[in-house]
């Protein structure tokens, strides 16, 4: 999966690239995606996750401030989703000696919630003819999902950060990093990392029409393993003012990323 942080990642791209676009302007948005990622991660054997988000959004001057909640579904307890990105959780997680089995999928299959996120940001400066629009974020994560399925760590997550978006003609630019603080598992304690995500946007086709692409990931946050990143290409269209759908497909870069995510997304806004 794209970890919890940045997974949607590409939604957000789409997101401010459809408000960049003649519909934008509205206060309330609602959002949601279907996403569903497979790779085999640290383990022996493959394994598969489904996730629908849900998410809504308000903007008030140059305050925003958003929530989203996933639905899960996946064929492994042994990966878990923090508020940093994505972590190996089985008892062994294919470091140094050691080699990682994934629990039998006809019989660990296993679906529910997932933590959800809360995120605000303001806007510190608005963009310049040279100098990009800069916001402060900042990010929670809610302990509410099942641990010993995999859904969450069970602890808190907090992030603060920073973010940069500039237009280059059509061309949309975003910068995003952040540090989290991550609660740790019962038996191991996790590093705090920094996640950070590159995306450029440019509409096509009278607007209506845009192209995307990301790039996403975290430093490390279990000693030995290489954390996530992953590339991500894809495609909004504005079906109608304040409405668009979009479509991604993302390519896992280290072993601890899923080797493809596949995304489909929806946004409605509303004055």
């Amino acid at each position: 999966m794209m970890s919890r942080r940045f997974a949607t990642v590409a939604g957000v791209v789409f997101t401010t690239l459809a408000a960049s676009l003649p519909a934008a302007g509205q206060e309330v948005s609602y959002s949601g995606s279907l996403q569903y990622a497979t790779g085999r991660y640290l383990y022996t054997e493959r394994a598969s996750s489904l996730f629908f988000f849900n998410g809504i959004s308000a903007i008030a001057g140059p305050l925003r401030l958003s929530a989203s909640v996933p639905v899960i579904m996946q064929s492994t307890a042994f990966l878990s989703y923090t508020g940093g990105g994505l972590v190996p959780s089985g008892t062994d997680t294919g470091m140094g000696d050691r080699v990682a089995t994934v629990a039998d999928t006809a019989t660990y299959r296993q679906f529910g919630l997932g933590d959800p996120l809360a995120h605000a940001d303001l806007r510190l400066l608005g963009e310049g003819s040279v100098m990009p629009a800069v916001r402060i974020t900042a990010d929670v994560k809610v302990p509410i999902a099942d641990v010993e399925r995999g859904f969450g760590t069970g602890e808190w997550d907090y992030a603060g950060g920073l973010s940069l978006s500039k237009s280059l003609g059509l061309t949309l630019v975003f910068l995003d990093v952040s540090y989290w603080v991550l609660g740790d598992f019962p038996d191991q304690e996790l590093k705090d990392p920094i996640t950070y995500s590159l995306a450029v946007g440019h509409p096509i086709a009278r607007a209506r029409l845009g192209l995307f692409a990301s790039l996403f990931g975290n430093t490390e946050i279990l000693d030995g393993v290489e954390p996530p990143m992953q590339l991500s290409l894809g495609l909004n269209y504005l079906v109608a003012p304040g409405t668009s759908i979009s479509g991604s497909a993302a390519f896992g870069l280290t072993e601890s990323s899923p080797d493809l995510s596949l995304s489909f997304g929806w946004l409605l806004s509303f004055r």
